[in-house]
């Protein structure tokens, strides 16, 4: 009975060498490459997402939080307070990203929605917390269809009142 050889090899005086492949058989190589790159990707990505929850606490500095989230992907500053907002996969339906809040450089809140991030205070609005209208507000109502705009130019502000100055030595005379 004679052996058979494996595809893609070829007997050369002495041990199986590997050839390269050619025509369809290399497309198929690149394909079989591309998928086993693919699969070792979302393997690695689960295994991220699998991971347990970075904690941030109240008190922590700009770099404590940095260490354990990573750098934002959004800065912003208003008065005494700092904002760090990190993506969390559901913006759209949460409605903002990952906010974590600084006063004077430390951490005093935090929403977040993302499975991977908690916070160890007592947040603003708690994960469980659904988004939803506010209630009491007034809805802004379109007109279905527009017949014409008209632009016209501002009127500019009436000028100051002139006040006269009394001479309140020559007044009292």
């Amino acid at each position: 009975m004679a052996k058979t050889q494996p595809p893609g090899m070829t007997r050369d005086h002495g041990p199986i060498q590997a050839r390269e492949p050619e025509g369809e058989e290399m497309g198929n190589a690149r394909l079989a490459r591309g998928a086993v790159a693919a699969v070792a990707m979302l393997l690695m990505a689960g295994a991220a997402w699998a991971q347990e929850a970075q904690t941030i606490r109240p008190g922590m500095t700009y770099d404590e939080v940095k260490s354990a989230f990573g750098d934002p992907q959004g800065m912003r500053s208003y008065g005494h307070f700092d904002f760090y907002f990190y993506d969390n996969g559901c913006e759209k339906e949460c409605g903002f990203p990952d906010t974590v809040f600084f006063l004077d450089g430390q951490v005093v809140d935090a929403v977040l929605r993302a499975p991977w991030r908690d916070y160890a205070g007592q947040s603003s609005s708690p994960k469980g917390v659904k988004p939803r209208p506010t209630p009491g507000g007034e809805r802004l109502r379109m007109p279905t269809a527009v017949e014409r705009v008209e632009v016209r130019p501002a009127v500019p502000p009436p000028p100051p009142p002139v006040q006269q100055q009394v001479d309140t030595a020559t007044a009292r005379g």
